[in-house]
């Protein structure tokens, strides 16, 4: 059986550093890299037993397993350990497919492009490595390489406070990230596991007391929850935005904001299940008080981009609630709302970075009625908007559907808060789209022309994906529910 998994790795790797020695010619190597990476990831879900469509089959364990010695200690045995599983493996097209667009979209970068496409290719490179890690040592240095090349994007090609955004994206999710580290070290020395493997440690885990797990779980909930972001760790998200590119914003929305929602479920709710028990009321305060706080925050934003970043806080929230209420439907919800929040997101950041290359601003009041002079560019943003709002037939209905029920079945009438919340959603989004798609023309330049054929491109995938998997989420939802691990039921 081909190493499948060690293959895409080797593919990105040499396929960033490609990138970087390329100059000009950077862009193509780019998009010669992220498409091979989007054909072999199509052959993992090909090879992924749970695959085939609404035939799915249970998957023992997890697919594609590699396990190679790598450190060897007195005390302690480090493995190359790697696999997906049904959750994985749908982050991992989110990861191929916005690494694609984010290139295109970007295609037209003029400063230091060999360098711009590297970092993305990093990037990617790094969130894969995450996705697929089953070894502790391993997780935390792809969590780390992806810290880096972000840290780049937003301090060279980022706006005027970029490096302030970028310094300060850095020291919040670095020192989470040393949390993180000593929270897992601890769960592998007192539980007493042979190995950093994930397998050893979550039959090790099992036999720690209540109160341990507690503890540990709390550290690695940190660790995780400032990278979701969830309140009060979120400031630095919205700064780091705003600063960003807009290629920075798509991986850091798309992206990074996933990596926190995968840890937590891979390497806490699931290795330290007593502990997640005796944890889910404060992740229910945090979750509710992340949802209100992003809904309530965007609806007084004037800058496009900062809203959208705000939105991020409260679709992380109902993540972050579908996953406490510690159930496979929750479970299914939370993974649906990321990888929708994903695509939809990374729209929306593609559509306000054009407004801001094609009128000179992001303010909402400043521009109005510009539909009749960018048509593309207004659908496209019209359709991220109402994907983000949840309307039917688009990718945020099913997820956020999904996780409306797991609340009503896990905790009753308190479902109306988050539904109430979608209210507010959808208020700021039809808000925005009122103000600047429709009425008189207001702050057009003389000379507008229509989106670039390269962010056409790259929104229109988008677009098409939104469309796709909100009409067939059981193309998504059979593939996530195929691993018994997680105490999912089966299709």
């Amino acid at each position: 059986m081909l190493p499948l998994i060690s293959i895409v790795l080797a593919t990105l790797l040499v396929g960033t550093v490609a990138t970087f020695l390329a100059g000009a010619r950077a862009r193509w190597v780019a998009l010669g890299t992220a498409g091979v990476f989007l054909a072999e990831v199509g052959l993992l879900f090909l090879a992924y037993p749970g695959w085939p469509g609404y035939n799915a089959q249970l998957v023992p364990g997890f697919a594609e397993s590699e396990s190679h010695a790598w450190i060897h200690l007195p005390w302690m045995q480090v493995n190359y350990t790697v696999g997906v599983d049904g959750i994985s493996l749908v982050l991992i097209l989110l990861t191929a497919i916005l690494q694609i667009a984010t290139v295109v979209y970007s295609w037209n970068e003029s400063k230091n492009p060999a360098a711009y496409f590297g970092l993305v290719s990093l990037t990617c490179l790094g969130s894969f490595g995450v996705f697929v890690a089953l070894d502790v040592l391993l997780f935390f240095l792809f969590w780390e390489a992806v810290l880096v090349p972000m840290f780049f994007l937003i301090g060279v090609w980022g706006g005027p406070r970029r490096r302030y955004a970028a310094l300060k994206f850095f020291v919040y999710t670095h020192v989470a990230s040393i949390v993180m580290l000593v929270g897992l070290l601890a769960v592998v020395f007192y539980s007493g596991a042979t190995s950093f493997d994930f397998a050893a440690i979550d039959l090790a885990a099992r036999g720690l007391s209540p109160v341990v797990q507690s503890f540990l779980f709390l550290a690695l909930f940190f660790g995780f929850a400032v990278k979701f972001p969830i309140v009060p760790f979120h400031t630095w998200l919205p700064d780091a935005h705003v600063e960003a590119p807009t290629g920075g914003s798509v991986l850091l929305a798309g992206l990074l904001l996933k990596l926190g929602g995968y840890g937590l479920i891979r390497w806490a709710v699931e290795i330290l299940p007593a502990g997640f028990a005796h944890d889910r009321a404060l992740l229910f305060a945090a979750a509710f008080v992340s949802i209100v706080w992003g809904s309530v925050v965007s609806l007084a934003q004037r800058d496009l981009k900062r809203m959208v970043a705000f939105s991020s806080i409260n679709h992380m929230g109902i993540v972050l609630l579908a996953i406490a209420l510690d159930s496979s439907l929750g479970l299914l919800a939370a993974v649906l709302l990321m990888f929708a929040h994903g695509i939809v997101s990374a729209l929306l950041f593609m559509s306000a970075g054009t407004v801001h290359h094609t009128f000179g601003t992001r303010d909402i009041p400043a521009i109005g009625g510009i539909t009749p002079t960018t048509p593309a560019l207004s659908t496209m943003l019209l359709a991220g908007s109402l994907a983000s709002l949840g309307l039917p037939a688009l990718i945020g209905f099913p997820a956020e559907f999904t996780a409306l029920l797991a609340t009503w079945n896990g905790l009753g009438y308190w479902v109306f808060l988050p539904l109430g919340i979608l209210v507010v959603t959808a208020a700021f989004y039809i808000w925005t789209m009122q103000r600047m798609l429709f009425g008189p023309p207001r702050g057009i330049p003389v000379g507008t022309h229509d989106v670039a054929w390269f962010e056409g491109v790259g929104m229109g995938l988008l677009v098409a994906l939104t469309v796709l998997f909100g009409i067939l989420p059981g193309l998504l939802v059979n593939v996530i529910t195929s691993s018994p691990v997680h105490g999912f039921p089966g299709p």
